[in-house]
């Protein structure tokens, strides 16, 4: 009986310590737990969360790993130790804790998330967009998780269904800015220019720091033949030592490039500036 009342005490001061991340003294007490109890599953856990916290990422995962063996329904342990991988590059393992994560607790919204964002990264759009959207159910007032699944329609193509997400994050966040120039490339890829050149205004405004976006937006004003505007903001973008001619061939491989696909000829001082 006392040795369960030492282990309880020592449990709780690990968990104090932790708090004030004194996370030293954290490891002493929760190790004396497992000395005492080597079956604490929760012990395990916090001492990896500790050695997490610390970066101390193959002391973090033998103890999720554990805590794993003496409670195979710890979803977060699972979670925890898939963060990690994630870390380390070791996608089909975290994808694999996140995936038992999420069936333990279907409505681990992080779970969800960051799966989808490895889905994401590999190139898996449609298995991203599932976990977005089962995300933004958990999370429906959340902007970043519409900011991501609209990302990912983006990089997928289908653009007007991330203009409708991107949206939605405007509406749940006003000032977001990295959403409007997101969204504007969304309607420069769908052909809606003078959208797209006002979500690159709001941009600005914002965040007038954001150069790149001065070259994106002159590049758009030239679809619609804002000559002025075009020439303006390359200028600008230029001044601010931007490569405009970088930022035009990400879209267009030359001059004539863009002059054929868009059966328009530039006005000689611009199409100078794209070509030196």
């Amino acid at each position: 009986m006392q040795d369960i009342t030492h282990s309880k005490a020592y449990y709780n001061r690990g968990i104090a310590y932790y708090k004030k991340r004194e996370y030293d003294k954290a490891i002493a007490e929760f190790s004396k737990v497992i000395e005492h109890h080597p079956d604490h599953a929760e012990a395990y856990y916090n001492r990896g969360n500790v050695y997490r916290d610390i970066v101390d990422f193959d002391k973090a995962i033998v103890d999720y790993t554990k805590t794993i063996a003496l409670k195979p329904d710890h979803a977060e342990a699972y979670y925890k130790r898939g963060t990690i991988y994630v870390e380390g590059d070791e996608y089909d393992k975290a994808i694999a804790d996140f995936s038992m994560t999420t069936e333990i607790d279907p409505t681990h919204a992080d779970g969800h998330g960051y799966r989808a964002d490895i889905h994401r990264s590999m190139g898996e759009y449609d298995k991203a967009i599932a976990d977005y959207s089962m995300e933004i159910k958990l999370r429906p007032d959340c902007p970043e998780v519409y900011y991501s699944r609209g990302t990912t329609y983006c990089e997928k193509g289908e653009y007007d269904k991330a203009i409708v997400d991107y949206s939605k994050a405007i509406e749940l966040h006003s000032t977001f800015t990295e959403v409007y120039r997101k969204r504007g490339l969304a309607y420069f890829r769908a052909g809606k220019f003078e959208s797209a050149i006002q979500d690159y205004d709001k941009a600005v405004e914002l965040e007038p720091s954001l150069t790149k976006v001065y070259a994106t937006r002159g590049i758009m004003c030239l679809h619609i033949q804002e000559w002025e505007s075009a020439k303006f903001d390359l200028t600008f973008a230029r001044n601010l030592r931007v490569s405009i001619i970088t930022e035009f061939r990400k879209i267009y491989e030359s001059v004539a490039d863009f002059e054929q696909k868009n059966n328009v000829q530039l006005p000689e001082d611009i199409a100078v500036m794209l070509n030196l």
